[in-house]
């Protein structure tokens, strides 16, 4: 499989400033070198093309950059040239303008376009109900982080999590109930966890956490998360208030190349444990799995 970063490749914005801010710069100082060698007369045609340039790299500010530019270069010309007459002054000052009001224009269309590409590439990456990442995201980063580890070492844990009763919550409470709570637990992995862990909407009430870390940490994260979710409750019709508890799975890579698919096994594996010991409680796996192909053990690290 082809390594793809889960992320939009705005992730990577700041390398690419540099080179555009490089490539503009040249394409000014090749326009500026042209100008002077050939008179004033040329820097309109000559102006249009870095005016779209920086509109397309930098929005409304390359626009100002590149008018500017051009202001000056005339500045500089009548300053070496014979003494500017007002009507030559007065069409220097409406072609600037002019070439302003365009640069903010052009730069405005381009911020808008940029904007829907982003929403679109975002959308290609999310689940839209709860704002996490979704399965297919989900498949690449764990991809992506298990060759990472296996390059340059680490430890990778994996969480998955179960809300507890979610069909009888639906059935009692509606489908909208649902989703406000699918909602509300999508917006605390979001502030719960780190920058570098990786939360996703495994599918329907499922949820993973990736993280960069051992089985003890992930522990820790998890133990947080299902006090987080026990404590979170929705607002209900007739002013009454309802909650879900969540049930926790938790799986460290136990082997050198990182093994995915086995490694989402033995969450699964500690997340029906969990399940069968009386639901919301975390469960860590540990061992790997017998000769025979039976399950990996799964030890209990809270009531």
């Amino acid at each position: 499989m082809a390594e793809r970063a889960p992320v939009p490749v705005d992730a990577r914005e700041p390398r690419f400033t540099v080179r555009r801010a490089a490539l503009l710069a040249a394409t000014l100082g090749l326009a500026s070198a042209v100008v002077a060698l050939t008179g004033v007369a040329y820097l309109w045609p000559l102006a249009v093309f870095p005016l779209v340039l920086a509109a397309v790299f930098f929005f409304e500010l390359g626009g100002l950059v590149v008018t500017l530019w051009a202001g000056n270069v005339l500045v500089l010309h009548y300053s070496f040239a014979a003494p500017a007459s007002p009507t030559a002054v007065r069409d220097a000052l409406i072609g600037s303008a002019l070439f302003f009001a365009a640069g903010l224009l052009l730069g405005a269309v381009q911020r808008r376009h940029h904007r829907r590409q982003r929403a679109l590439a975002a959308s290609s990456l999310t689940d839209r109900l709860t704002g996490l990442y979704n399965y297919g995201t989900f498949v690449d980063a764990l991809h992506n982080e298990a060759r990472k580890v296996d390059r340059y070492g680490g430890q990778l844990t994996l969480l998955m999590l179960d809300l507890d009763h979610f069909k009888r919550f639906n059935d009692r409470h509606g489908h909208e109930a649902g989703n406000e709570v699918l909602r509300s637990v999508g917006a605390l992995l979001r502030a719960s966890v780190r920058d570098a862990d990786f939360a996703a909407r495994y599918g329907g009430e499922e949820f993973a956490v990736l993280i960069r870390g051992d089985e003890q940490q992930g522990y820790e994260l998890a133990e947080r998360l299902r006090h987080a979710v026990a404590r979170t409750g929705i607002d209900l019709r007739g002013g009454t208030e309802a909650g879900v508890t969540v049930s926790v799975g938790v799986a460290g890579a136990m082997q050198h190349p990182v093994d995915e698919a086995a490694l989402v096994e033995r969450a699964d594996e500690a997340l029906y444990a969990a399940k069968a010991r009386g639901r919301n409680r975390v469960v860590v796996a540990t061992g790997v799995a017998a000769a025979d192909g039976a399950a990996a053990t799964a030890a209990a690290l809270s009531a």
